[in-house]
């Protein structure tokens, strides 16, 4: 049974990563055309047409950066994590077979998955709530 719990939780991770990391890189517009027209970049005016790629995205504060990723944490991978918790606390019930210690062990991970849940859905309230109070202190407002 520890197999099958530690292969869930490999393929969980494994799932998470190849799904958000194209998804993560598509984002940041590293794929953007950039020209080269001619020289070396020893030369000056060689690679004139090449444009740097702000890794921070559309904004260029931290504020922003740390916003897209929570972005990206609550609107992709965690309702994925939330979803397959789920369904591996199903299988712990359907296999605890009427056992009493497994039936808890069951009722145990689906009361933290639904916490977890609701973290993850007031995760951005209380980051746009930090963010608010932060940007009236700094202004005097």
């Amino acid at each position: 049974m520890r197999f099958l719990t530690s292969s869930f939780i490999v393929l969980v991770v494994v799932v998470i990563a190849a799904g958000a990391a194209p998804a993560a890189y598509a984002k940041s517009g590293v794929l953007s055309p950039g020209g080269n027209t001619g020289g070396s970049l020893l030369e000056p005016g060689g690679n004139t047409g090449t444009t740097l790629i702000n890794p921070l995205g559309e904004g260029t504060s931290i504020n922003s950066f740390l916003l897209s990723i929570l972005s990206i944490i609550t609107d992709t991978i965690g309702p994925v994590i939330v979803i397959l918790m789920l369904v591996f606390v199903g299988f712990k019930f359907v296999t605890a077979r009427g056992e009493p210690a497994k039936i808890s062990e069951a009722r145990q991970m689906l009361l933290w998955t639904i916490v977890g849940a609701l973290i993850l859905l007031g995760a951005k309230v209380i980051a746009i709530g930090i963010k608010a109070t932060v940007q009236a202190l700094s202004t005097g407002g």
